[in-house]
């Protein structure tokens, strides 16, 4: 009896260190959301009134923007319109590019922010994605324009053009875009609803297909994207540096696609069409009711499934309900399954133990933003340098800065191991180092809780030299440097966006001492260097960078 007791108590200790915590975060809940609806900016989050919101992204500085039937509000303290019409929901759609309020759109859903803090837009009925500059201040209208599919149409109100046609920015043509996601290289992907396909946009703006086939609807997984059907694919992720995830309300599952190939697969839920439900089990069994917002956090995916928020842990082969009662269907802050949703629509995360999810019904007087605390993730390690060039026994001060839950311990490591610690230890949350020796040094910071590890290291983060010539330049993905190590010769090969600049080339030792200007940079003869390691520096109007040669070693 004593060891029952005992492991259920251990068991109720382990669900309450997991239990998720749900707050509304911004919105006042109303069936007469269209009359309420304000127009003022500089508003209490708990006391405005959203109509219908649907998207939510959050930018570099931590902003958080809404998407609603006819604008973009960004909250913060307050809650502040950005673009959009000021006129009641209903009677103020429209498409036009411009500044701030002078603009319009139509029915703006999913949303997702650049590395500058850019926001584009799957403006929806409008059958087009939307740019909107970075947020400078509020004296400052942020600008919208056109970054892919249709310009408007002649006439009053104006609206894009559907359609499913590949090319560059306003050449394409998009069917209802629902979503839109970018991957670590600045390419989106975007769920274009009617035409059931996920498309891919470049930088450059650049469209093409990714998977599905244009007005084809069905079920097919496939290992090229023209092979594959979709129903309804609805909202698109990142989930790691070769694919994507997608919520497929009409197949009531989530797919998997090779950004690269279009190779499509079932990650969880039926691989046939299955009435749908919403229950817990493997990848397999596992069956969704209304999968919409998608996103990514730790590895793990978590879905908007109606009025819950859904897990899907791949490595565990589990999806379990992370938050909400399938059972209520109203607004209730609390804990995991305590707490109650009405109509979730999109999800997003702060990459800081945080989840945000649009809601909406027109059943239940909601039209909220919700605010889901992850509980359960290990931190996020990141760290800074009071400067990453510097003398010989100079001291240098790092700082742990990282995010998400707080560590229960952190410990600090340098390579080469020629560095004396003046302030604090390897454990400290600050540590001041110096180096005794000249050359380039590698960092790392590992950070841990009770749910895991994490770690960040940075190659070559600090240059030390004796004369302080020797630093850490930017850019340096635009030289390569072949063979390294090296022997008898040294080929530089340089981007040619740097080349026309006629650019500046140096070759320095390991104490940062100018060995020689190199005239020939793409043939530079180093037989008679001692060997060694030596740094390559390129120099022009806008670019300095750098690289580390080996010389004299096989």
């Amino acid at each position: 009896m004593r060891n029952t007791l005992t492991l259920i108590f251990t068991i109720g200790l382990i669900t309450s260190v997991f239990t998720q915590n749900v707050i509304t975060y911004a919105g006042k809940a109303s069936d007469d959301y269209e009359n309420k609806y304000e127009s003022a900016s500089n508003l209490n989050p708990l006391e405005s009134y959203f109509s219908s919101p649907e998207g939510i992204c959050l930018d570099p500085s931590g902003n958080v923007y809404i998407s609603e039937k006819n604008k973009i509000r960004l909250v913060t303290d307050k809650v502040h319109i950005r673009a959009g019409s000021l006129q009641r929901p209903s009677f103020s759609e429209g498409y036009k590019n411009g500044t701030g309020t002078q603009t319009t759109f139509r029915n703006p859903c999913g949303m997702v922010s650049d590395a500058y803090g850019n926001i584009f837009i799957a403006d929806v009925n409008n059958h087009c994605i939307r740019k909107i500059e970075k947020y400078v201040n509020l004296g400052n209208g942020q600008v919208v324009t056109t970054f892919a599919g249709a310009m408007p149409t002649s006439g009053l109100p104006g609206y894009g053009t559907s359609g499913s046609v590949d090319g560059v920015s306003t050449a394409a043509r998009f069917n209802k875009p629902t979503d839109i996601a970018i991957d670590k290289n600045g390419d989106f992907y975007v769920t274009d609803y009617d035409n059931m396909t996920i498309r891919k946009i470049t930088s450059t703006g650049r469209v093409t297909t990714l998977a599905g086939k244009a007005l084809t609807e069905g079920f097919s997984d496939g290992a090229n994207g023209i092979s594959t059907r979709f129903g309804t694919p609805w909202g698109v992720a990142i989930y790691n540096d070769n694919s994507i995830v997608v919520s497929d309300p009409w197949n009531t599952n989530i797919r998997k696609i090779n950004i690269y190939s279009g190779e499509t697969s079932t990650l969880a839920g039926p691989t046939t069409k299955a009435d749908p439900r919403q229950v817990d089990g493997t990848l397999a069994d596992a069956r969704f009711r209304s999968p919409k917002g998608i996103t990514v956090v730790d590895g793990i995916i978590y879905v908007a499934d109606q009025n819950t928020i859904r897990a899907i842990d791949e490595k565990s082969n589990t999806v379990t309900t992370f938050a909400g009662d399938v059972n209520k269907f109203e607004i209730i802050d609390g804990s995991g399954k305590s707490a109650a949703f009405t109509e979730l629509s999109d999800l997003t995360t702060d990459n800081q133990g945080n989840l945000y999810a649009t809601e909406n019904s027109l059943l239940v007087a909601s039209h909220v933003i919700r605010k889901i605390t992850i509980n359960n993730l290990a931190p996020l390690a990141n760290f800074k340098a009071s400067k990453t060039n510097a003398l010989v026994n100079e001291t240098i001060t790092f700082e742990d800065i990282s995010s998400g839950q707080e560590p229960t311990s952190r410990n600090w490591s340098f390579k080469p191991t020629t560095f004396d610690v003046n302030n604090g230890d390897t454990n400290s949350e600050k540590i001041s180092v110096s180096f005794t020796e000249a050359g380039f040094y590698e960092v790392s910071l590992q950070i841990a809780n009770n749910f895991g590890t994490n770690n960040k290291t940075i190659k070559d983060y600090i240059a030390v030299s004796t004369t302080g010539n020797v630093e850490r330049y930017n850019y340096s993905n635009l030289i390569s440097v072949y063979p390294n190590p090296a022997k008898s010769y040294v080929n530089v090969q340089i981007d040619p966006s740097i080349a026309q600049e006629k650019p500046l080339v140096k070759l320095f030792n390991s104490n940062g001492i100018l060995i020689q200007k190199v005239d020939n940079y793409q043939f530079i003869d180093v037989s008679n260097m001692s060997p060694g390691v030596y740094f390559l520096t390129v120099q022009c109007n806008f670019i300095h960078t750098a690289k580390k040669i080996s010389i004299g070693y096989k």
